[in-house]
């Protein structure tokens, strides 16, 4: 199971975590492929299975940061209140990612109070995670 793999459903519980299972969708990419673009509707969050992604910034396409860890999240505007995608996603060689509707995840969030509270905690962490690592690539 592809979402154990990820810290952001550690300690989440197996109804939880089958639900989401339920809804998610394995997709593969080719190198170059773009998941999404900045300014599209975030519908989608994505966790990394194979492969490798670059976030990029903007039109100057600086590279801000790389996900390359299985069972990474990136994508995750959608789950922090925004409508669009405030960076792009590029396959830097061939990926295989978990795609998870925003509308579905927001139901099963809704409906399990504790793992919801679980939830948004770890996705606080991996932001921060997320942050240092690109302060420490800036810097």
């Amino acid at each position: 199971m592809y979402l154990k793999q990820s810290d952001l459903f550690t300690g989440l519980g197996h109804n939880f975590l089958k639900q989401t299972m339920a809804i998610a969708e394995n997709v593969s990419f080719e190198k170059g492929d773009l998941v999404f673009k900045e300014g599209e509707p975030a519908d989608y969050f994505f966790i990394l299975i194979e492969g490798q992604i670059s976030l990029l910034l903007g039109d100057s396409g600086k590279v801000v940061y790389q996900s390359s860890g299985l069972g990474e999240i990136f994508g995750f505007a959608c789950l922090i209140g925004r409508d669009t995608y405030f960076l792009t996603a590029r396959c830097d060689g061939p990926s295989v990612i978990l795609r998870i509707d925003r509308r579905k995840m927001e139901k099963i969030l809704t409906a399990d109070i504790d793992n919801e509270c679980l939830f948004f905690k770890q996705l606080s962490g991996a932001i921060g995670n997320r942050l240092m690592a690109m302060y420490t690539r800036l810097a």
